[in-house]
């Protein structure tokens, strides 16, 4: 190459050597009466087998510290407190009264008696049936000895049908009443989520995120969760086709987490805030932008507290170790007709620099190493967000920041009693949410920047060996 030496990482390919004659012209041209230059030059070499062989590619990875994580049962127990709660402050916000009045009727703060009675049997239903599932398999675990798996199973599948038929039961009950005594258009309304979801992913979906008892979603699903946490993924792999099928695997599972949590949340608010909206009798007056309101800053916060529990710091984690193995590739627009290009292998774990053509263009590796496809689209998306592990982390903590100062900014505005207790009691809760992300965001943060140091000094040591 004019002008300069040329990169033999480059030429030769990271995994295979041309017959040793780049190693003879180091040794030869190292040579000296003192021996020095040729001791430092096969110390050089020692690291270029290292190298070669895939050994320097690896990513260093520091050990994380051990962050608590909310359990599966304590969390569906805190959602539904929450989710109870906030169907309350709705009902409030809809049926309240001036009773503090010395000529009002009302000798309660609430119009109890205009409440339909099997609509707070059906939403209690569908925000409890999950936690007790959740509950009843804790016992079970519990009470049985751990060499019984076979009788766990058919007990699980015994009280997984048992609790289904019997939430099936209470809602067709409920249904059939509240048919009695509203337009059917009104029914129709409750199982619009339901529709939606039908129509976005299909009925194996639908009856994933709507009936989850029988589809077991914190069962079978939960496998692969305490999968990814207590035993990752990740296994820090030099097979550059084990990286890729690794990367896929989190892709798909990242993705799942993301529509369990956006639909579940959904749920909460559409089931606590809006339906009992759809309920309200015509003669009732209420102040309309509150309760939409009421029912936006839910959904935000139980979006965050699902995000929150789905995506923990350990499982971030995982994801970012896969990026740094998975690295990246950046198209060459500026092409030199004097730039070397090897043909890219899919089999090659590629170090920092390296260039090659795929598919007619010229691309250049970034990363310690680099396994993903040029061209890519979801490799290159991968490493975007995760290569820095603190992206996904603070995005759920900026949502929560701006969830919990707009509280704040109404709460200053607001005078109204059930207005300053609806706001107050939101807040105490999104708080909680804020607690747990703040906290990952900064172990997370210090960790990286730990480890940004360490990728940087091996990467210069790799750079400085391969030219």
């Amino acid at each position: 190459m004019p002008g300069g030496r040329r990169n033999t990482v480059n030429r030769t390919g990271p995994t295979a050597r041309s017959g040793g004659s780049n190693v003879s012209s180091i040794n030869t041209n190292g040579r000296s009466n003192s021996g020095e230059r040729a001791s430092a030059n096969g110390a050089d070499d020692k690291r270029l087998d290292e190298i070669y062989s895939g050994r320097s590619l690896a990513p260093k990875h520091i050990p994380i510290p051990a962050v608590p994580v909310d359990r599966q049962l304590n969390f569906e127990a805190l959602s539904l407190i929450v989710s109870i709660i906030a169907a309350c402050l709705q009902l409030l916000n809809l049926y309240r009264t001036v009773w503090w009045l010395p000529n009002s009727y009302n000798g309660y703060s609430m119009n109890f008696y205009l409440i339909d009675p099997y609509l707070l049997v059906f939403i209690f239903t569908m925000v409890a049936y999950r936690f007790l599932y959740k509950l009843l398999r804790k016992i079970i675990d519990i009470s049985l000895p751990v060499r019984s798996v076979p009788a766990k199973l058919v007990i699980r599948n015994i009280i997984r049908l048992s609790l289904g038929v019997v939430v099936q039961s209470v809602l067709s009950w409920c249904i059939y009443h509240m048919t009695e005594r509203y337009d059917p258009m009104k029914i129709i309304y409750l199982f619009l989520p339901s529709l939606s979801v039908y129509f976005m992913f299909g009925v194996k979906t639908t009856l994933f995120f709507f009936n989850d008892i029988f589809l077991d979603i914190w069962g079978k699903e939960e496998q692969k969760t305490k999968y990814v946490l207590d035993k990752p993924l990740h296994n820090c792999s030099l097979n550059a086709s084990a990286i890729r099928a690794e990367v896929s695997t989190l892709r798909t599972d990242f993705n799942q987490r993301l529509r369990r949590a956006l639909f579940s949340s959904s749920i909460s608010a559409y089931v606590c805030g809006v339906a009992p909206i759809i309920f309200v009798p015509p003669h009732l007056h209420y102040n309309e932008l509150w309760v939409v309101q009421h029912v936006i800053l839910f959904w935000l916060g139980r979006i965050c507290a699902y995000f929150a529990q789905v995506y923990p710091f350990r499982y971030c984690d995982e994801l970012h170790r896969a990026a740094m193995h998975l690295g990246r590739w950046v198209k060459v627009e500026n092409r030199n007709n004097h730039i070397y290009a090897q043909p890219w292998n899919d089999a090659v774990l590629w170090p920092h620099g390296s260039i090659v053509r795929h598919n007619r263009e010229i691309y250049r590796s970034e990363g310690l190493c680099t396994a993903a496809e040029p061209g890519n689209l979801f490799h290159s998306k991968f490493y975007s967000v995760f290569n820095n592990r603190v992206t996904l982390l603070s995005l759920i903590l900026a949502l929560q920041l701006l969830l919990v100062n707009i509280q704040l900014f109404i709460l200053l505005g607001v005078t109204e009693w059930y207005q300053i207790l609806s706001t107050i009691l939101l807040l105490v809760i999104h708080y909680y949410t804020l607690f747990k992300m703040a906290r990952d965001f900064l172990i997370s943060w210090k960790v990286y920047r730990a480890e940004q140091i360490i990728q940087e000094k091996s990467q210069m040591v790799v750079h400085s060996v391969a030219q």
